[in-house]
């Protein structure tokens, strides 16, 4: 089972830049790194090549006003003392740890992946900026504009929209640096003027027809790309309602260097949304937003019947026709699609904020509202709690994410843990005593992660963090482990089934050959029993063949005897005259329980050639006996080197698995300590002592 939620929405965008104001305005910005250059890999893949990291970018930023100082040997011993005669814990040291600690918060790794996340983080590789990798183009447009500037302002474009504005430096020296998190994503870099100087990708926006007062009126379609200017009105445009049901007229938001301040305030409703009506006209709107979709749905379904010829009414369309016939549309809408719809004035709210007001208020999010029946489904009276649900509800929730830090959460479910997963476990052997799982959330399936739990969420395990960016931080280093982690185990149970196979193949053999040796034993032993009768009847059968007598007849005349009860022809059970061979049906006198006088001996079929005797036949069975066992023994032999073999390359196959699983895994970053550079150790008695390397 995979996440459910891979990226930021417009709620995590809220928290996430509310976080980023509050610690980081101010920071210098120190250098760009590719996300593959420090271990980072996309959220969209498991994979650990630098095609996999397209998009993630590193960025380090410090606080210019923390100057250089001293750091603490190890956080977990109670006192580090100075190399000089006397103890410095009550002023040396204590003032190197409160020092080291404002130095370690004043220094973040912040990562940006287009089109899906932005957050600080500690999970890097070691190599940090050492790397020797060469950056990427766009990894050295970056630097070469933003760095050493400082990040004067983070904002969130349009209304609660997916795009974020970084702004680097001011008056002359401004950039700014545009997150898209919506379709593909993308990060535009531009100046102070919005004027774009590099992006990772072009698109086009087209523009309608109408006029609006705002917009561009030099051609069909706005370009996104270099030496243009970011069109901020086309990214974050909202479509609110005007006049009717279903008439939508795009508004733009003037968010242009106003956003250098932060102070542009956008409300958070439409003016004419359903917060501000009452009971009676939201449920007008609702009716009137059903009719809509059920006179489209009449025009949709209404082409059907000419694609396939026949077939009258949505559910004649939907029993009757060839293949290839299309679904009708349903003219059925859930309350949280309908609250979605431009025109509701919530639709900014986002699904999950929406489904939370739609809970808080008692109602179902999925019910179907039709236009005939949203009377009895919805009625008047129901929608006065989901109004002030969405009023009340949705502007704590969204006061709660931007104004404070209301901590993180990341939603899990457990990994079964049954009896197949206990004989998982003890299969394990085949695994090299050295190789263990140091992923501590080896044992849960991470679904989500929340700046605040919902309504929807109260159900659902979670694991709380501090902050919201040390839950993203913390879901995110997972997820590719999550995701190669269900790939290995994909891959064990694979090495395992084709080992098994390997096992029943070589078992299925031998048994093979055993009930092939039993055969030949028994056959040759009740020949012998019954060598007399068989002799005779024999002699039978190859004197009418000398006197010329033909198959059929023959077959005939045993017909005949059998039929007169003759002992002889009884014991005869088929003729294989084309093979030279007789069919015997033999009584196994030995198994058979005499003490029951209405039983009868077991009856076992044996063929015997007809160009040789009683015994002759026995010898023959027995040779056959003896060949078969001798080649059980080599398939045994054989069958021991084959699965020897196929453990050897299962359990290469089960520890490059869970290699794979750890390598995957990238640890929070350590900090390097100042005095690492030297030669250092540490005494018995807590003393730190610190040497030049040349000394």
């Amino acid at each position: 089972m995979s996440a459910k939620k891979s990226r930021f929405d417009g709620l995590d965008v809220a928290a996430m830049t509310s976080h980023l104001k509050r610690t980081m305005l101010g920071f210098k910005l120190a250098n760009v790194y590719d996300g593959s250059a420090l271990g980072v890999n996309s959220s969209a893949s498991g994979g650990g090549n630098d095609k996999a990291a397209r998009g993630v970018y590193m960025f380090k930023l410090a606080d210019p006003s923390s100057g250089p100082a001293a750091v603490p040997v190890d956080a977990s011993k109670d006192d580090v003392k100075s190399d000089g005669g006397e103890n410095k814990e009550g002023d040396n040291v204590t003032s190197a740890k409160s020092s080291n600690a404002a130095a370690d918060s004043k220094r973040v790794m912040l990562l940006i992946e287009s089109g899906v996340r932005f957050h600080p983080t500690t999970h890097y590789s070691q190599s940090s900026s050492g790397s020797s990798s060469m950056p990427s183009n766009f990894a050295m447009k970056l630097r070469k504009h933003l760095r050493n500037l400082r990040l004067e302002n983070v904002t969130q474009l349009g209304n609660l929209d997916r795009v974020v504005d970084f702004r680097f430096g001011s008056g002359n020296y401004a950039h700014h640096l545009l997150l898209e998190l919506y379709a593909q994503g993308n990060i535009i870099l531009t100046d102070g003027e919005y004027r774009i100087l590099a992006l990772l990708r072009t698109h086009e926006y087209e523009v309608k027809n109408e006029s609006d007062g705002g917009g561009v009126d030099n051609g069909d379609e706005v370009k996104v790309r270099v030496g243009n200017v970011y069109p901020v009105t086309f990214a974050t445009t909202l479509s609110m309602e005007k006049g009717g049901a279903g008439d939508d007229t795009e508004v733009s938001n003037d968010n242009d260097e106003t956003n250098e301040k932060g102070d542009a305030d956008v409300e958070t409703t439409a003016s004419k949304g359903i917060v501000a009506m009452n009971s009676s006209e939201a449920y007008n709107w609702a009716k009137a937003e059903l009719v809509a979709v059920h006179e489209k749905a009449l025009i949709m379904n209404a082409k059907q019947p000419n694609d396939n010829g026949g077939g009258q009414g949505k559910k004649g369309g939907k029993k009757k026709g060839g293949g290839g016939k299309k679904k009708t549309m349903d003219d059925s809408v859930a309350l949280k699609a309908l609250l979605l719809k431009p025109t509701s004035g919530v639709y900014h709210y986002g699904p999950s904020l929406i489904e939370h007001c739609i809970r808080s208020a008692g109602l179902d999010p999925v019910v179907k509202l039709k236009h005939d029946n949203i009377d009895y489904t919805l009625p008047e009276a129901s929608w006065e709690d989901l109004i002030t649900s969405l009023r009340e509800e949705g502007s704590r929730v969204i006061e709660n994410l931007t104004s404070g830090e209301s901590g993180g959460f990341i939603l899990y479910k457990p990994k079964a843990n049954d009896n197949d997963e206990k004989k998982k476990d003890e299969n394990n052997s085949l695994l090299p005593s050295n190789v263990a799982n140091t992923n501590p959330h080896s044992d849960k399936t991470l679904l989500e992660f929340q700046p605040h739990l919902l309504q929807q969420h109260k159900e659902q395990q979670c694991l709380k963090y501090s902050t919201f960016a040390v839950a993203t931080d913390e879901f995110f280093s997972h997820l590719s482990s999550q995701k190669v982690s269900h790939r290995a185990d994909a891959a064990e149970a694979a090495a395992r089934e084709r080992l098994a196979k390997i096992q029943a193949d070589q078992q299925r053999r031998v048994d093979g050959l055993v009930k092939e040796q039993e055969r030949w034993r028994e056959g040759a032993q009740l020949v012998e029993a019954h060598a007399e009768d068989i002799d005779r009847a024999l002699g039978v059968i190859n004197s009418a063949l000398e006197t010329g007598m033909d198959w059929e007849a023959l077959e005939q005349l045993v017909s005949v005897e059998q039929a007169n009860e003759n002992p002889i022809a009884l014991l005869i059970h088929a003729l294989k005259l084309d093979k030279d061979e007789v069919v015997m049906a033999l009584p196994d006198i030995d198994d058979w329980d005499d003490s029951d006088p209405d039983s009868l001996p077991p009856i076992h079929h044996v063929a015997v050639s007809i160009k040789d005797s009683a015994y002759g036949n026995a010898r023959t069975m027995f040779a056959q006996y003896r060949a078969s066992k001798e080649k059980e023994e080599k398939t045994m032999e054989a069958s021991t080197v084959a699965l020897k073999a196929a453990e050897a390359k299962a359990k290469q196959q089960l520890a490059e698995a869970q290699k794979q699983k750890q390598r995957v895994q990238v640890m929070p970053q350590r900090k390097v300590y100042w005095f690492e550079k030297f030669a250092w150790f540490i005494t018995s008695d807590n003393y730190l002592v610190v040497a030049g390397k040349d000394a």
